[in-house]
């Protein structure tokens, strides 16, 4: 037990001294390039295009550069708009909002520029704080693909394995739930042999995927990720390309072109990204310990970006480099080539913020 709380205080002045470092280097001045009178909810961004939710409910897209905000969609009633989420692929949108009463309910839609929006999907699950049925696991886009993913939940030893037969008090079990592709025109297409997703992403005709965990949480809206579980990767035919074990928590994931970045909470509770190749799971590399409040994985050809509260980093080898200190907490942090991009929220007012990888 002595030699754990030494590591473990080892481990924890190591990170203060991290980031007492990385503190001192002072960031380039972010440039605004939206400004708005409402707050914003949810962006995200593309190459070629910004999108963002406001507070009236109405989805924007901008093409870049130069272009006008246009609206491509709307979130119905407005008032959901506080939690919706966006994912951009091109000059496409796809969005989701909660849209149910007493029983979880989310509500997909698609639009984008030239593009008339149209209803997805409804996802139909149980009653609030008990569980059951179809529930969101959240949207990923990539340079030509937009995906959304659910997991279908039940009690399975309870009559049609509705978890209100038992009031939430047995366990609930992942028996069902994909990765879902969705292309203008047509129906969503599941991912075949895809595992119920509690955090994915798409890019390159490939998707990695954290498996949902059983039991399930009643409470929460959104699936856990299985403990000491696997990423995988998939083709979008479903052929498995790589399965990746893994000691710890996976707290994000993102795909660019053939490189998967994995966001790993260790046991200890300190944080790191790991890098390997999408085509067949080669292990790349580390960053080694970050915070352990790190999250907000994101990458691009430009870099590996990640957030800790309202400061912004990109990732080099084992060197974190502060690209900016945002005034509020970031919304949709991304990166796009070489552009980072965020929303922020100051004394009610919206603006999209920038800062560019040298």
């Amino acid at each position: 037990m002595k030699r754990l709380c030494t590591w473990a205080s080892v481990l924890a002045a190591f990170v203060m001294v991290l980031g007492a470092a990385a503190a001192t280097a002072r960031p380039p001045a972010p440039k605004t390039l939206v400004a708005s009178t409402r707050p914003v909810y949810a962006f995200a961004q593309s190459s070629s295009a910004l999108a963002w939710i406001a507070s009236d409910g109405r989805v924007r897209m901008e093409r870049l550069p130069g272009g006008k905000s246009v609206v491509v969609g709307r979130v119905d009633p407005p008032e959901r708009s506080y939690g919706s989420v966006l994912a951009v692929a091109g000059t496409r949108a796809l969005w989701a909002w909660d849209s149910g009463g007493n029983s979880y309910e989310t509500a997909i839609a698609t639009g984008g520029l030239g593009a008339a929006p149209s209803g997805v999907m409804l996802l139909s699950g149980g009653a609030r704080n008990i569980g059951d049925g179809q529930r969101f696991s959240g949207l990923a886009g990539g340079p030509s693909s937009l995906a959304f993913g659910w997991v279908d939940e039940a009690c399975p030893n309870e009559p049609f394995g509705l978890c209100e037969m038992c009031l939430g008090t047995c366990p609930i079990e992942v028996v069902g739930g994909n990765v879902s592709l969705v292309a203008p025109g047509v129906k969503p297409s599941p991912v075949p042999t895809a595992p119920p997703p509690a955090l994915f992403a798409v890019d390159a005709g490939r998707v990695a995927v954290a498996p949902a965990r059983s039991p399930a949480s009643p409470a929460g809206p959104l699936p856990r990720v299985i403990e000491d579980g696997p990423v995988e990767v998939f083709d979008l035919s479903g052929h498995q390309l790589a399965r990746i074990p893994l000691i710890g928590l996976v707290r994000g994931l993102s795909l660019s072109g053939h490189k998967l970045t994995v966001l790993l909470e260790r046991p200890e509770g300190a944080r790191e990204i790991l890098r390997y190749d999408a085509r067949n799971g080669t292990y790349l590399g580390t960053s080694g310990i970050l915070s352990a409040a790190a999250t907000a994985l994101t990458t691009s050809s430009g870099g590996i970006v990640f957030r800790v509260g309202s400061s912004i980093y990109l990732q080099r080898g084992r060197t974190s480099i502060l690209m900016a200190r945002a005034t509020a907490t970031p919304v949709g942090l991304s990166i796009a080539g070489r552009r980072i991009a965020w929303a922020e929220n100051v004394h009610g007012h919206g603006r999209i913020r920038t800062v560019t990888v040298r």
